[in-house]
């Protein structure tokens, strides 16, 4: 797989990883937020700059590495077939050390279906030894598979303890006065962003409520005069 940038510059991809936290327990493992919302896991597929030749080459360079990046959401009964011979292979590689061969694998199968929408910006690879020179693609829409599926890519693989391996992500690192851009409106077409609606929906809810309570008393007033009018009228 290769992606060729608006500079001309010719990234090719060398591998793919994923990092996740622990569904059952409620644990999203994503490293990249959006208004401070972390997603179940996240896909990663590192690329390195074709005119250094290699990877040993590119990984020192400023324009060096190019990675995209996805969001992975679960719905319950929505098993993702693309994942499907992927995740199967999980069980042969268990332990540290372990190999396995895949074949008829897409990795832009893997992605999600839009890729027109994304963030990106320039920053670190999240693994030591955090060279400053990836450009991040994190498209806008998430990867869709099922509550099995990814029960199954958690539970799958132990760490050198023989431990089940959860939580393979590292926390979301400040900004440091980097700029990240997006070529869609992340504001929606309203121009809010999804904490500015939410916070207008909990307020429409506390109106809704005052409204009622208000209600409420106002009746309570009617009632009240209309008995007082009515004990009047047969004194």
């Amino acid at each position: 797989m290769r992606v060729k940038i608006s500079n001309g510059q010719d990234y090719a991809a060398l591998q793919m990883h994923f990092h996740w936290g622990n569904y059952s327990s409620e644990i999203s493992g994503s490293e990249h937020t959006v208004d401070g919302k972390r997603h179940v896991a996240e896909v990663q597929v590192v690329h390195y700059n074709t005119k250094y030749r290699t990877m040993q080459n590119a990984r020192n360079a400023s324009d060096g590495m190019l990675v995209l990046s996805a969001f992975i959401k679960v719905i319950e009964d929505t098993e993702n077939t693309y994942y499907s011979n992927f995740i199967d292979h999980l069980k042969n590689i268990r332990y540290s050390g372990q190999s396995t061969s895949l074949t008829m694998i897409g990795v832009r199968d893997m992605l999600p279906q839009d890729l027109r929408h994304y963030y990106t910006y320039q920053g670190s690879m999240s693994t030591p030894p955090c060279t400053e020179n990836v450009l991040w693609i994190l498209f806008k829409d998430p990867i869709i598979i099922s509550r099995a599926q990814i029960e199954k890519l958690e539970n799958s693989l132990l760490d050198p303890q023989n431990q089940t391996l959860y939580n393979t992500y590292r926390m979301t690192q400040p900004l440091y006065r980097r700029t990240v851009e997006a070529n869609f409106n992340p504001l929606g077409n309203d121009g809010e962003s999804e904490i500015q609606k939410y916070s207008k929906k909990i307020e429409g809810l506390i109106q809704k409520v005052l409204d009622q309570q208000k209600s409420i008393s106002e009746k309570s007033k009617f009632e009240i005069m209309i008995k007082k009018r009515k004990r009047h009228e047969f004194a």
